[in-house]
Formats: structure tokens, C-alpha cells, sequence
């Protein structure tokens, strides 16, 4: 496994050069992906790692459209006198382009999420399908299938890992859960089940939990797996014990956000 570090303005940075990346390469098996993580939080202490998974080019296309529509670049009038004078040219404020800049998102980002309980998040109207239910069950079943073999690494100033999304928002269709939604999920996920945000791609987000789930705890993730997924009434039963089996004695979830 191979570490590159790229700093924070490279060209594949969805975060606006607010926060240090690397590339890796040389993964082969989910444990790798783990041991990269700890890796790199002890290199950087203070700070949540977040992964690229599946379609890293598409994630960064939809992810520059959503932070744009978001408005989670906003800088207020009162961020301006903290930022420095390298962030200005003959007095106008050159826009995002160095760490400095990370403060205003964070907060942007975190007075949105704070609006967006669980239940709008399902209201949402987002549906899984016969095809998207094939498909998770074969990423759940072999995860490391869905990630790229080149990953993209971000080191996000965060206490929480829910949080680092800002780094990476992502949700730009209609039918796609929104910026917003996918940071009130992860921070669900992460509050409710113990599910630790590790990953967003073009279509997922990755989570892991340091144990794996048992058969009451799996049939919980699964009943919101259905709220999410707004499946029907009658079928609820059937793919809750579905879900259920694909979630038991594992510690990772992948959770498909688009249509």
C-alpha cells in the first residue's frame, strides 16, 4: 500500500483546498483500507479520515455541483476580517482557497445538518428498486467491490466522523439525497447504531462500526433502511429480514443515496 500526499490544492480536491489529501494505491482487501485509516489519523491527530469509493471522477463532478448549489461556500461578512490578507486582492476577497477558509464551511454545514432530522431525511422520497437492492446486496455481500482501486484520502479538521462530509458533499440530482440529508444520515447512523462514516463515492457512503452486528441490532439498522428506502408496508417485512441478513456479523454498511 502506497501513500502519496498531495497537500491541499490539487486538482483532485473536492474540498475547495480546505483540507490535506492523499492518494493510495495497492489496496486489496477492506483491511487495508482499515489500516490506511489509522494510519493517517495518527498522522494527523485531531482530524477524521474520509475515503473515496466507488466512481471517484463522478463523485468529484456531482460533488463541485452540490457544494455550489449547497451554499456551503457562503462567507458571511464576519469571516472575512478572520481570514488572511493572502485571501484578497486590492481588497476583494480572492474566494476559497486555503485552509483558512475551512471554519465558514464547517459551520455552514453544521447549521444545516442540525435542521435535518431522520425523518425528513426518509420523507425525501428516496427508493432503492429491484436493480439497486441486487446491487447492494453484491457490495454488501463482497465490499471491497465497490471501491476504486486508486482511493483518494481526505484529512478533515473534525471531531465527528459524520461531519467530514463537508469536506466531500455529495448529492447533486433530484432524486438523490441532498448535501444536507447525507450528513443528517451519517450523523443518524453514527448516534443510533454506532456506524462511524468512512467513505462517500458517486453513488455510497461508506460506514464502519468496531464490532460487527448482531442479529437484534441488524433487524434495527434494516427497519431504518426501510424507512430510508420508503419501501411499502406490505414488503416491509420481507425486506427487513433481507437487509437483515446482508447486515448481521458484519461491521460495515454501505448505504446507496441516489436513485
Amino acid at each position: 500500500m502506497n501513500f502519496e500526499f498531495l497537500g491541499n490544492d490539487s486538482e483532485h480536491n473536492p474540498s475547495s483546498a480546505t483540507c490535506d489529501a492523499y492518494w493510495l494505491d495497492g489496496l486489496q482487501h477492506m483491511a487495508d483500507l482499515t489500516d490506511a485509516q489509522r494510519t493517517l489519523a495518527a498522522r494527523h491527530p485531531g482530524c477524521c479520515i474520509l475515503f473515496s469509493l466507488d466512481d471517484l471522477p463522478q463523485a468529484l463532478y456531482t460533488s463541485g455541483h452540490a457544494r455550489m448549489q449547497s451554499g456551503i461556500d457562503e462567507v458571511r461578512t464576519e469571516d472575512l476580517a478572520t481570514l488572511p490578507a493572502s485571501r484578497f486582492a486590492n481588497g476583494h476577497f480572492l474566494g476559497y482557497t486555503g485552509k483558512a477558509e475551512f471554519a465558514p464551511c464547517l459551520r455552514n454545514y453544521l447549521e444545516q445538518v442540525s435542521a435535518v432530522p431522520f425523518d425528513e431525511v426518509c420523507a425525501h422520497g428516496l427508493t432503492l428498486g429491484d436493480d439497486g437492492l441486487s446491487e447492494w446486496l453484491t457490495y454488501q455481500q463482497a465490499p471491497f467491490d465497490l471501491i476504486d482501486r486508486l482511493v483518494l484520502a481526505l484529512v478533515v479538521p473534525v471531531e465527528q466522523p459524520w461531519q467530514a462530509l463537508v469536506a466531500f458533499p455529495n448529492g447533486y440530482f433530484e432524486g438523490d439525497l441532498q448535501p444536507t440529508h447525507n450528513g443528517a444520515l451519517a450523523r443518524h447512523l453514527q448516534q443510533t447504531h454506532g456506524y462511524a462514516l468512512m467513505g462517500v463515492g458517486a453513488a455510497y457512503l461508506g460506514f464502519t462500526r468496531t464490532q460487527p452486528l448482531n442479529a437484534s441490532q441488524a433487524a434495527d439498522v434494516a427497519a431504518d433502511l426501510c424507512a430510508l428506502y420508503n419501501v411499502d408496508p406490505d414488503q416491509r417485512p420481507a425486506l427487513r429480514r433481507t437487509f437483515s441478513a446482508a447486515l448481521e456479523d458484519r461491521s460495515h454498511l454501505w448505504v446507496r443515496y441516489v436513485e
